[in-house]
Order: structure tokens, then C-alpha cells, then sequence
């Protein structure tokens, strides 16, 4: 099914090139589980990447297909360590991803994954975002997506590695279980002799040397069908009582422990001893999945939108904390200056009423939209291209982080002179303030995409565009609403700073004049209408983010 010949690949490194494989031969049979052991760093996910098509070898030929002489490429799927889930979709969305690359209708996508999910033990977890899974149920959820789009080699890096010992045992009995009913060829990489010895057919031994390469190949008891019979069970059932391993002979069986002690040996002759690197990190089930309801089922509210609800509600007790301080500063002070806090209010309500504030703050609410509107989607695009393509980078991201650190406030004499004393000048200040600060967000946040999950959902058949809509907008999009936070409240600042020059109109302007026409009622007046303006848009921020990032939440 897969055959490498005289493979080789070099990783480049500071324009240098870093062997990393060198002549490396091996083949797979078709519908076998093959395992490759070795010490860390010796290139075995590198190999999974080259069968995978995601790195091109420099030298040697890699055939990927049947002995029949087909020329179509086989499916193939891979799951790396953090198994490559897209954490803003659900189980269901997850396990349809590959359909979904290839543009199968939404109906059909359905009823193929139903049956998988059922077969897995994840009909009742369908909903649910993978934060509120285990590592053995994420795992599950990536088998799932490789069996939904049929896949004939599946590509598994370390897969159990993050898992506890029962958990562990209980993936193995479920990936034996699922191949041999699907017949998929199965390519697993593990540090674990004794995983190795328990799931493979045949285990291939690379050097721990620079460049590395096969050294030995050793076939196992599966392969040669000396085992112990093992009890018939249903795979639905299956899932559920693996933890306990004395049920399964093959695990206590002399065959087994003959695997695991000739592997041993060998592998210590070869390369040194290894060491299985598991670590107890989590144990099978639901984390913090919230209790099930009346049908039995975990329950998919927004847990967000109660936080809101206590945000907003935290927010009347500070403003009425503030208030109680304003009234007491008043108080003692007893200047024209300060005037109670119930006064202002009732002064601003009557501005409201009588219309004398409306004009100015919508022309101030103008200016804000207008900057972001012109600012911020090209500053947006353009910060994302920056952290994923090195050459754009190079050209952008020199100026912009010139420009960032300067008083753009400075700049607003220099505008007035290119775009005149009217809106052009403020809005294009205000552009200037948060196309920097939308840009680094973008840059930043669009570096830090784990590449597993990029190339995940490159190896289910993803196109660019695909990548971009379902992996780098979704992944940046928390840090979007950060950068827009961050932007709005240094926005406001600059925008009453830039009203009070040559304007006739805007709150800023607004609050200005009643400052100098000694008017103390109207000017808190307008200070509270452009507080409360930028209140709204903030909070308007927390509900959008409420609502759509909810896959954050775990309880």
C-alpha cells in the first residue's frame, strides 16, 4: 500500500541544509498496522509527513497505492499528537471536515458520519466543542474524520502518547477493533515498544543518528497469527469496558511479552534503550462536560451568555459605585465645577430630549465606524499574510512596526495640511492608530496557528481558501475582537483630541465648548454620552464574543 525507496530529506536551516532521513526503505501492506520506532528527533513524523504528500522528499520515490496497478492516489489521513481538531467546531463539524473539503452537501455529510460517530461511542457527544472532551474522546473525533472520508492509509503520530494507562489500552483495543472491520492500512508512530509489540503487524527500527534511517525490520505475533483467541465483543461495547484489561488474553499472553522483550533487544542493540515518554496527563470521559439533562445528553448551552449576564450586572454596581464617589467628591468640594452626579444626568437627559446632543454624537459615532471600516479589514489582511507568508512580511512588517510605537496625535497638524480641516483629517488619524494595532494582533495571532492544524486539514483534501475560512480566520478571530477592544479605547482618546481642533461639530468638539462657555452641567453632559458610547461598543464586543467563541467555554 505505501513504499519508500531510498527516501532522503533535508530540512532547511538558516539557508543551510539539515539532513534529517537518508536512504530510507520500507514498505506497507495493504490493511496492516506497521509501526516505526524510535528515539525523539530520529525524523519518524517527518516520514508521516512525506507519505502524507505535506513535505517532498529530495531524493528516492514514495508509491502510495495498491498492488493493482491503480493509479488514483488512496485516501490518506493523518493524526498528529494534538490530533489536529479545528477547536471551534463541534464533534459532528470535526468528523465531516474531510467531506466538507471536497464539497459534499451538508445532507449527505450527515448521514455519513451518523453511523461512524455511533460506531465510536460519540453519537451523544455530536454537539459538543472537542475543549470538553478527553484526550481519549478528541482521539476518537480524529479516527471519526479519517473514517468519514473513507480513508485507505491513516497516518498516526504518537497518537496515545498524552493518554493515562487505562485510557491508552482501551485506544489500542479501539484502533485494532476499527481497522479490522474497515480495513484501513494504518501507519503508527510510537516511542512505546510495548504499544508497538501490542498493535502492529510488523515494526520498522530507525537510527537514532543525523541523518536517520532503517535499520531493521521485525514482524510480530499478529503478523504471523500466533495468538491467543481473543473473546468476541461488539465494538459498541467495546469502547466502554476496555479499561478492563484483564479481558483481553493477548495482553497476558507469552506471545505478547515474547514481542515486547525480542523489540527490546533489538531496539537497545540498534539505537540504545528507549523509553516509553507517556505521560499521565488525563483520564477517559467527559471534562467538565456539564450534566446531562432529562434525555441524557450533555447539555450545549452558552455558558458565555450567563457570564455576560453577571458582566452586566457587575457593571450597574460599578457605575453606581462610582456615582456614590462622584457625589461624595461633589459634596466636599462644592464648586461650580463639580456638580452632583444626579444633575449632569438630568442635564444630559434633557439634551437628549431636546436633540442638542444627537447631531454631535452621531458625527462622532461617524468617525469611529468610518476609521475602523477604512483601517481595519486592510490592516487585518494584511497583518494575516504577514505571519503566513515570510516575504510579505519582510516588506510590511518593518514600516508598520516604525510607525507603531510613534505619537500618532503628532501626525494631526501634518494631516490638516494633506486632508483639510473636515472629517478626512480625523478619520484618518484615527486610521492610523488602529491599523497598527489591528495589524500586530493579525501577525501575531495568525503565527501562533499550530502548523498540525494547517496541515491536518491540508491532508483532508483543503484547499487555501478552505484553510483560510475554516483554520486562520476562525483561529485569529478571538484575537480580532482583542485588537478591536484595544483599538476602540485608544480610538476615543485620539478622537476627542482631534474634535477639539478646527471642528464645529462631535463630542469631543462638544464637550470643549461647553468647557468654554464655563457650562459645567453641559460638559458632563457630553462626557457621559461619549462614556456611555464607547461602553455600548465594548460591550457590544463582549456579546459578539459571547456568542461566537463559545468552544472556549468549559463550563
Amino acid at each position: 500500500m505505501v513504499k519508500l525507496e531510498h527516501v532522503s530529506f533535508s530540512y532547511s536551516l538558516k539557508g543551510k541544509a539539515l539532513p534529517v532521513l537518508r536512504d530510507i526503505n520500507f514498505q506497507v501492506e495493504k490493511g496492516s498496522i506497521t509501526a516505526i520506532v524510535g528515539q525523539s528527533g530520529c525524523g519518524k513524523t517527518t516520514m508521516l509527513r512525506l507519505i502524507a504528500g505535506l513535505n517532498q522528499q529530495d531524493e528516492g520515490i514514495i508509491t502510495r497505492g495498491d498492488a493493482s496497478g491503480s493509479t488514483s492516489r488512496p485516501n490518506i489521513s493523518i493524526i498528529f499528537q494534538n490530533y489536529g481538531l479545528l477547536p471551534w467546531k463541534t464533534v459532528k463539524a470535526n468528523a465531516e471536515l474531510g467531506l466538507l473539503a471536497r464539497g459534499v452537501k451538508n445532507r449527505t455529510r450527515s448521514a455519513a458520519v451518523a453511523p461512524i460517530l455511533e460506531e465510536l461511542g460519540l453519537s451523544g457527544f455530536s454537539r459538543l466543542f472537542p475543549l470538553r472532551l478527553s484526550g481519549g474522546m478528541q482521539q476518537r473525533v480524529a479516527i471519526a474524520r479519517a473514517l468519514t472520508t473513507s480513508s485507505d492509509i491513516l497516518l498516526l503520530d504518537e497518537p496515545f502518547s498524552s493518554l493515562d494507562a487505562n485510557t491508552r489500552e482501551s485506544m489500542q483495543d479501539m484502533l485494532l477493533a476499527t481497522q479490522k472491520k474497515h480495513g484501513t492500512t494504518v501507519i503508527l508512530v510510537t516511542h512505546s515498544i510495548e504499544e508497538a509489540a501490542y498493535v502492529a503487524d510488523t515494526v520498522y527500527i530507525a537510527s537514532g543518528k543525523n541523518p536517520s534511517t532503517i535499520i531493521e525490520r521485525m514482524e510480530t505475533s499478529r503478523k504471523s497469527k500466533v495468538l491467543p483467541a481473543e473473546p468476541s465483543r461488539s465494538l459498541s461495547i467495546s469502547y466502554q469496558d476496555t479499561s478492563d484489561t484483564s479481558a483481553l488474553p493477548y495482553r497476558e499472553s507469552a506471545v505478547y511479552f515474547q514481542d515486547v522483550a525480542r523489540l527490546r533487544q533489538r531496539f537497545s542493540e540498534i539505537a540504545g534503550s528507549l523509553q516509553d515518554t507517556s505521560q499521565l496527563v488525563e483520564t477517559e470521559g467527559i471534562l467538565r462536560a456539564g450534566k446531562a439533562g432529562s434525555t441524557g445528553k450533555p447539555r450545549v448551552l452558552n455558558p458565555g451568555l450567563k457570564k455576560f449576564g453577571n458582566k452586566l450586572l457587575h457593571l450597574v454596581f460599578a457605575m453606581l459605585f462610582a456615582g456614590l464617589l462622584w457625589q461624595l467628591a461633589a459634596a466636599s468640594v462644592q464648586k461650580a465645577f463639580l456638580p452632583p452626579p444626579l444633575s449632569a444626568l438630568r442635564r444630559l437627559f434633557e439634551l437628549i430630549m431636546s436633540g442638542s446632543l444627537n447631531t454631535h454624537t452621531l458625527q462622532s459615532l461617524k468617525r469611529i465606524f468610518l476609521s475602523l471600516g477604512i483601517a481595519g479589514p486592510l490592516a487585518w489582511i494584511l497583518g494575516l499574510l504577514s505571519g503566513r507568508h515570510t516575504t510579505i512580511d519582510a516588506v510590511t512588517s518593518p514600516i508598520v512596526y516604525l510607525l507603531h510605537p510613534l505619537p500618532k496625535v503628532a501626525f494631526l497638524p501634518v494631516l490638516m495640511l494633506f486632508f483639510g480641516l473636515g472629517d478626512a483629517s480625523k478619520v484618518a488619524l484615527m486610521g492610523l492608530v488602529i491599523f497598527s494595532q489591528l495589524f500586530v494582533g493579525a501577525r501575531d495571532a495568525s503565527r501562533a496557528i499550530p502548523q498540525s492544524m494547517i496541515d491536518t486539514v491540508r491532508s483532508l483534501g483543503g484547499s487555501t481558501s478552505f484553510v483560510t475560512r475554516h483554520v486562520i480566520l476562525p483561529s485569529t478571530f478571538p484575537a480580532l475582537i482583542s485588537s478591536l477592544r484595544i483599538s476602540l479605547g485608544t480610538a476615543s482618546a485620539v478622537l476627542f483630541l482631534s474634535e477639539t481642533f478646527a471642528s464645529m461639530d462631535g463630542l469631543g468638539w462638544y464637550i470643549m465648548d461647553a468647557w468654554s462657555r464655563v457650562d459645567y452641567f453641559d460638559m458632563y453632559a457630553a462626557i457621559l454620552t461619549l462614556s456611555f458610547v464607547i461602553l455600548i461598543l465594548f460591550l457590544l464586543l463582549d456579546l459578539v464574543e459571547t456568542i461566537t467563541l463559545r468552544w472556549r467555554e468549559l463550563d
